[in-house]
């Protein structure tokens, strides 16, 4: 069952990987930061399936990457390129997950705030 879902959890982080890349060049870019930390999400959470752990449910899966990593794979965490991705994983998981407001990207089309999705003072021309 657990390699079933392991390949389950890497095919849903492909298929968001290639949105995210999609939404990026469309211009959709919330979308795309959406679709791009989901891909890591699942693709962490094989990795946590893979080395025997219980998939993460709360959109921590690198912090319990790292959890289950520092339980299980002791010796990895010698390797600096692992202690680096966990660090930028953390930094990732907690910008995009505790996120408020959309990004704001200076692109020619309204924002939510001008279009009067969040609070704003602005005016525009929003469909």
């Amino acid at each position: 069952m657990a390699e079933t879902k392991v390949a389950v959890l890497l095919t849903i982080s492909e298929t968001n990987l290639t949105r995210a890349e999609k939404r990026f060049v469309s211009g959709e870019y919330d979308s795309a930061v959406f679709h791009a930390s989901m891909a890591v999400e699942s693709a962490a959470n094989a990795l946590i399936l893979k080395l025997g752990g219980d998939e993460a449910k709360n959109h921590r899966a690198i912090s319990g990457l790292a959890a289950v990593i520092k339980r299980v794979k002791p010796e990895w965490l010698a390797e600096g390129n692992i202690v680096q991705l966990i660090s930028r994983g953390k930094k990732n998981q907690r910008e995009v997950v505790y996120t408020r407001y959309p990004l704001k990207i200076a692109v020619d089309t309204p924002t939510a705030e001008a279009c009067g999705i969040l609070p704003s003072s602005l005016d525009s021309g929003c469909p």
